[in-house]
């Protein structure tokens, strides 16, 4: 092993000469490894996916070297063989755990606009357009907006062929007999929610208000049935507020903090290209990220690095985004400095600290949680804080806002900036009043844990 560093054959001999045998082929890929890595000019600190996966040509021989080098080679970082390990975890899967396809049933039940009532399908243009039917512009619909007035209407049709089965005959034109049939439907065959049917009401009222189609007396109608099942929905759900009051009772807003330090320390006990390792970074990240600054989880899970999220010559970490559900700069000072700690260590994985320049080049645009072009599911983040806490990540922005509301209750305006309500202040004295919190105090007296030494 001509290219192998001393330091690596010699633990390899100590291990021989205790008469523990090595694995088979360890001897030919560290070998192989050191010497692409020679020709290269790469320490072994500074080897990229590709030098793994040339010389794991193969899943037993990639296997093979990892496993060598956890074992003989501990220094040398494994977070860059992660790509790797998926795309031969991938080729397992697809070769011998491929499932037969199963059978799809489509779930959709409303009617195709091709379906609709004649006044219904001429009307479906107006989606697409500024419109002012009564006077008052009304803007074209978003393509995500457009589609759920059409599942809504397209059930509203479905509605009224359901009635007629039953003997009743219901008139396409908008009117309190033609909703209450559709809130009957929805109630006896489809069995949503109280919430869930006011949405599909809100979104009718978008299509017939685009339409042109309603008179004062169908308007009102509707809009007495969307109000009356908005309170239902609030009677009837236990709500925030009663989840907000049992996670009181066992948790602070500490223990997310506390959570993220415990997950970042653990991931340092594992393989440096661990899924679960890497899975932990990110939950560290992810918690220190909604407690610092309140994040909408929606917004968080498309950070993209240098773009949204940007990385400053001291080290702090910023926000460079415009909020989804405003539309407004969050115009928030430096990060904490744990928070900041918590980002590197996520992009890092097992690498030193003085490849962070380099890594910040090779994943400049993409997504933050991800380290790569692929954006987490809708409900990804949630998930998570349902799992530890039971609680979603809109709810840590209440219980933010609840906290500021009992404590520092002349820093309002604070709170404004944090949760991107305003654009007309900055962070800097929103961190001096809410570092008084116990919150804050506990994170930032645990920081040095982050920057300890990778053991």
């Amino acid at each position: 092993m001509p290219h192998v560093p001393a330091a690596v054959v010699a633990r390899m001999q100590d291990h021989l000469r205790q008469g523990a045998p090595l694995q088979r082929g360890m001897p030919a890929v560290l070998e192989d490894f050191h010497a692409r890595l020679e020709a290269a000019g790469l320490a072994p600190e500074q080897a990229g996916p590709e030098i793994f996966r040339a010389v794991g040509a193969s899943r037993s021989r990639f296997r093979c070297l990892v496993a060598a080098l956890r074992q003989f080679a501990p220094e040398t970082p494994l977070a860059a063989s992660i790509p790797v390990k998926q795309e031969w975890d991938h080729w397992l899967n697809e070769r011998y755990n491929k499932k037969a396809p199963a059978k799809r049933v489509s779930r959709h039940v409303g009617l195709p606009p091709e379906a609709w009532p004649e006044s219904w399908q001429s009307a479906l243009a107006c989606l697409d357009r500024s419109v002012r039917p009564y006077g008052t512009r009304l803007r074209k619909l978003a393509p995500r907006t457009r589609a759920g007035v059409i599942s809504a209407v397209g059930l509203l049709a479905r509605s009224r062929e359901w009635a007629a089965d039953r003997g009743v005959e219901i008139p396409a034109l908008p009117s309190g007999d033609l909703f209450a049939g559709f809130l009957h439907y929805l109630e006896e065959e489809r069995a949503v929610s109280f919430g869930t049917a006011r949405d599909y009401l809100e979104s009718a009222r978008m299509f017939f208000l685009r339409a042109g189609l309603f008179d004062e007396a169908s308007y009102e109608a509707l809009a007495d049935l969307i109000a009356a099942l908005a309170e239902e929905a609030a009677e009837s759900d236990p709500g925030k507020w009663a989840r907000l009051r049992e996670f009181r009772t066992a948790f602070s807003l500490a223990d997310p903090l506390k959570l993220a330090l415990a997950c970042s320390a653990e991931a340092k006990t594992l393989a440096g290209n661990s899924v679960k390792a890497a899975k932990l970074r990110q939950k560290a990240m992810i918690y220190a990220l909604l407690v610092n600054t309140g994040d909408r989880q929606g917004d968080l899970r498309f950070y993209r690095i240098d773009i949204d999220l940007v990385r400053d010559a001291a080290g702090d970490w910023r926000h460079g985004i415009r909020q989804g559900k405003t539309g407004k700069a969050k115009e928030v000072d430096a990060l904490w400095p744990g928070a900041s700690a918590l980002i590197d260590s996520h992009i890092l994985g097992d690498r030193p600290e003085w490849r962070l320049p380099g890594r910040l080049a090779e994943i400049e645009g993409m997504n933050l949680l991800t380290l790569s072009d692929h954006v987490v599911g809708k409900g990804y983040i949630n998930r998570r804080l349902a799992a530890d806490f039971d609680i979603h990540g809109h709810l840590v922005r209440t219980l933010i806002a609840d906290l500021i509301r009992r404590t520092r209750p002349e820093a309002l305006w604070a709170l404004q900036a944090m949760l991107g309500h305003t654009d007309r202040h900055t962070q800097k004295v929103y961190r001096s009043e809410f570092d008084e919190s116990k919150a804050v105090q506990e994170f930032d007296a645990l920081v040095g844990q982050l920057s300890a030494p990778q053991s």
